[in-house]
């Protein structure tokens, strides 16, 4: 019979992982209570939301979760989830928060990439990679409307020009004239 605690506590995450069901397993074993706060912050700006879970009750909430497919890959997600481990919620976009998470990993080996899932699929340390090395929303938002905006631009160019070509025209008539 598990207790009242760790019920909550699966209610809890059960909840989380309904509501952002991209995740993205770390380590952070060793972080000082302020380097957790900062980490938290920045993961926040990028719109996720990062938490501690016990591994038995996060194991559990996966199995029992629809939008994760946990029997198919069991025996790689539990030898993943192992050790003291933090779990980074995404709802839709987590690859700048994956790529943030890679760079601090360089900065410092406390806090490293170990899986996750995506889209409901579990997803090893180099698949997580791959994510990481998207481009976020913004930027693909950015690379689109270059590229709509570049043809407008030739567009007002090529008018521009033709307004010019006219002006140039009519001076230089007009100049004939006058001599």
């Amino acid at each position: 019979m598990p207790s009242i605690r760790n019920k909550n506590l699966y209610d809890e995450l059960n909840k989380i992982i309904n509501e952002r069901p991209n995740l993205i397993f770390t380590t952070y074993s060793g972080l000082s209570v302020a380097e957790m706060e900062e980490l938290r912050k920045k993961l926040k700006e990028k719109n996720t939301e990062v938490k501690v879970v016990k591994n038995n009750i996060l194991k559990l909430v996966l199995k029992n979760s629809p939008g994760h497919d946990f029997e198919s890959k069991k025996q790689e997600v539990e030898n993943t989830i192992q050790g003291p481990i933090a779990v980074v919620f995404g709802k839709e976009e987590i690859s700048s928060a994956a790529k943030f998470l890679f760079e601090e990993g360089k900065k410092q080996e406390k806090i490293q990439i170990i899986g996750g899932y995506y889209e409901g699929k579990f997803i090893n340390k180099s698949e997580m990679q791959s994510i990481a090395n998207l481009p976020s929303r913004e930027e693909l938002l950015a690379i689109i409307a270059r590229g709509f905006n570049t043809p407008a631009q030739k567009i007002a160019y090529i008018i521009k020009e033709i307004i010019a070509k006219n002006a140039r025209a009519i001076k230089s008539i007009a100049e004939k004239k006058n001599n």
